[in-house]
């Protein structure tokens, strides 16, 4: 059907954006038997995730680990070839991988759900009008769902180093033609740990600069030690309690709050990121705003009827699983239903070298209403058998009911692991429950078990305590 006459018919819902909020609230809607139209102002659909976040990620730490096996193969013995790197090989295999996704949800789960798809810039008129590509379009709902961008900081000089691309952010890390001798990266929360775990795996000589004590200071303070510790060890170097107040170009020269003076080939910034909500016309209408995130409320709507949002544009958080949550319960209160949102148990992955996972309450030693226990993953035979003994896995158990309340992890596969922490604490599972559970062997898993193992007073794997 011709864009024009798509812009012709009215919807049950608009869906402003269609990354992983604006597309799942679309296919839930429809499946609620919603007629829904999709409206996407960049080239390709998908957002962040799909197109420089989640997906292109994963794909390049897939290529990392490989390399960094093939290098370690050559050390235990196997006859391989040393691997070389082909950056711009692996920008093509991942944008096949991006254009597969896009093609999945254009041509075959939208279609199937009868989801219409507009590209243009959107402006909300009112509570039921839409302007697009100079149409007007009629709906009962809309949902404001257009993603986040970097946070740049005010730096002096920062401006012409992006314009030079001397500095880039991590959307433009994928522009790279090739990858840089030395990076500086501004930031070590998720962003900026996982970019430099993939650089460091290439041998590129990374440094992190965090403003904060310590790497990934919104978990588990033992998670962003003892990444700094496994970092140092690794010849990621780490300078905390500081942040950039000057970056020239000319001179190819960064200069740090505590006096350090950094010569990096190129600077990556990952100091976070905000909502993006420029020309929608929020203030025209008067949408509630909070430092520029649209507010909303547990069912997430907005303060003005009919308009919802969901995903980075709420501010919240950041992460696709809970853009994914705040969509569905948007969609569902769209339909009729009475979904409210649960930001009460939200897993956390890291894809760092080691990854992390975390989830629950936090807590430490000698807490008087915690009992917190950690094992070292070095007993893990399979952490063992594929060189990856370091990290630990932690407990936290309630001291009143000898229920798992927190589980956080910093080792291999700790972004799997953690989903059974989640689960686990959704089910109220005790100590003494988990006696009764073995998991298969030998598998990374067991270290959930293990840890709680410990927490009941027993363990098979530690010498006795003397």
């Amino acid at each position: 059907m011709e864009n024009n006459e798509i812009l012709k018919k009215e919807f049950d819902l608009v869906v402003i954006g269609s990354g992983t909020a604006g597309a799942d609230a679309a296919v839930r809607a429809a499946q609620l038997g919603l007629r829904v139209l999709v409206i996407e102002k960049d080239e390709k659909l998908g957002g962040t995730c799909v197109n420089v976040g989640c997906v292109p990620t994963k794909k390049l730490i897939h290529f990392a680990d490989t390399y960094q096996r093939i290098n370690e193969s050559l050390i235990e013995g196997f006859a391989i070839e040393r691997g070389k790197f082909d950056y711009n090989k692996f920008k093509e295999i991942k944008d096949n991988l991006i254009n597969q996704i896009i093609s999945w949800y254009t041509y075959n789960v939208f279609p199937s759900y009868g989801i219409e798809i507009i590209k243009g810039e959107a402006k909300i008129l009112s509570k039921n009008k839409v302007r697009v590509n100079g149409f007007t379009v009629i709906s009962k709902n809309i949902l404001i769902a257009t993603g986040s961008k970097p946070k740049l900081p005010d730096i002096p000089g920062i401006n012409e180093a992006i314009k030079e691309k001397y500095a880039i952010t991590s959307d433009d890390f994928f522009d790279l033609t090739s990858l840089p001798e030395n990076t500086v990266i501004l930031g070590g929360g998720p962003i900026g740990v996982e970019l430099g775990s993939i650089l460091k795996k290439f041998n590129v000589n990374v440094t992190i600069v965090e403003m904060m004590d310590r790497l990934i200071p919104g978990l588990d303070a033992d998670l962003g030690n003892s990444l700094m510790k496994i970092f140092d060890e690794n010849s990621i170097r780490v300078i905390t309690n500081a942040n950039a107040t000057k970056i020239d170009f000319n001179s190819r020269t960064l200069i740090l709050s505590n006096g350090t003076i950094l010569n990096p080939d190129l600077v990556l910034i990952a100091t976070g990121r905000i909502p993006v909500t420029n020309n929608l016309n929020l203030d025209g209408l008067n949408v509630k705003t909070n430092r520029g995130a649209v507010d909303v409320d547990e069912y997430m709507r907005t303060n003005i009827p009919n308009i919802y949002a969901a995903g980075d544009v709420t501010g919240i958080s950041m992460m696709a699983n809970v853009a994914k949550l705040q969509a569905i319960v948007a969609a569902e209160n769209i339909a009729g239903l009475k979904t409210k949102i649960d930001y009460s148990l939200i897993p956390i992955a890291v894809f760092s070298e080691p990854e992390i996972g975390s989830v629950g309450v936090s807590a430490f030693k000698n807490d008087p209403n915690y009992m917190v226990k950690k094992i070292p993953n070095a007993i893990n035979y399979r952490a063992m058998a594929y060189n990856k003994p370091y990290g630990f896995t932690k407990v936290v158990i309630d001291r009143k009911t000898n229920e798992i309340v927190g589980f956080h992890m910093i080792g291999f596969m700790a972004s799997e692991i953690v989903n059974a922490g989640l689960v686990a604490i959704k089910k109220h599972l005790t100590i003494e429950d988990s006696k009764q559970i073995t998991f298969s062997h030998p598998v990374i898993s067991e270290l959930f078990i293990d840890a709680m193992d410990l927490a009941g007073n027993f363990n098979l794997y530690l010498p006795k305590k003397i």
